[in-house]
């Protein structure tokens, strides 16, 4: 009996360690903050009539990059798991006017939001389905980056702001 006890022990830790060694090969990284601050500049047009009541136009492309980060930068041969919980932009530094539409897009997977509410200096945030956020930690473990194009309508001309774009993720890398 005191034989069968000492294997069944023996396998037990066996497993035990297993699970240890598998931990050690990785390493987990939370609540990392992918980000871009993008300066959007909508000019006046001398030539044109301008109303006050107009709308104008804007549309930047913003990149948010793993190699921005200096916690995952080593590891960018070696991501093992991309989560992607929110996604946020924020409105600030506007000089003059509003900024009365906003849109959010991601070319390479055909997703394409309205951020209904607009105000400056509060986080905006994209609804983004679970299968979507997947979506776009699938794109950002493949390419170590990921496309976006904001765009939106002013209601004053020239005006500039900055658009903070940000992704909170959550990312396992090998290190072993």
């Amino acid at each position: 009996m005191k034989k069968t006890l000492c294997i069944l022990f023996s396998i037990l830790i066996g497993f035990a360690s297993c699970d240890k060694v598998n931990d050690l090969k990785t390493k987990d990284f939370y609540d990392l903050k992918l980000s871009k601050k993008t300066l959007v500049t909508v000019n006046s047009d001398k030539s044109a009539v301008v109303k006050s009541a107009e709308n104008h136009p804007f549309s930047e492309t913003i990149s948010l990059d793993f190699n921005d980060l200096s916690e995952v930068k080593e590891y960018l041969n070696k991501l093992e798991a991309v989560d992607v919980t929110s996604v946020t932009c924020k409105i600030t530094e506007l000089s003059v006017g509003e900024v009365n539409s906003l849109n959010l897009s991601v070319p390479d997977l055909n997703f394409d939001f309205d951020i209904p509410t607009v105000s400056e200096n509060q986080a905006l945030f994209v609804n983004f389905t679970t299968e979507q956020l997947d979506a776009i930690a699938n794109e950002l473990l493949q390419s170590k980056n990921l496309k976006m194009i904001i765009s939106g309508t002013v209601t004053e001309k020239p005006v500039s702001f900055n658009i903070e774009t940000t992704a909170l993720v959550d990312v396992e890398v090998k290190v072993l």
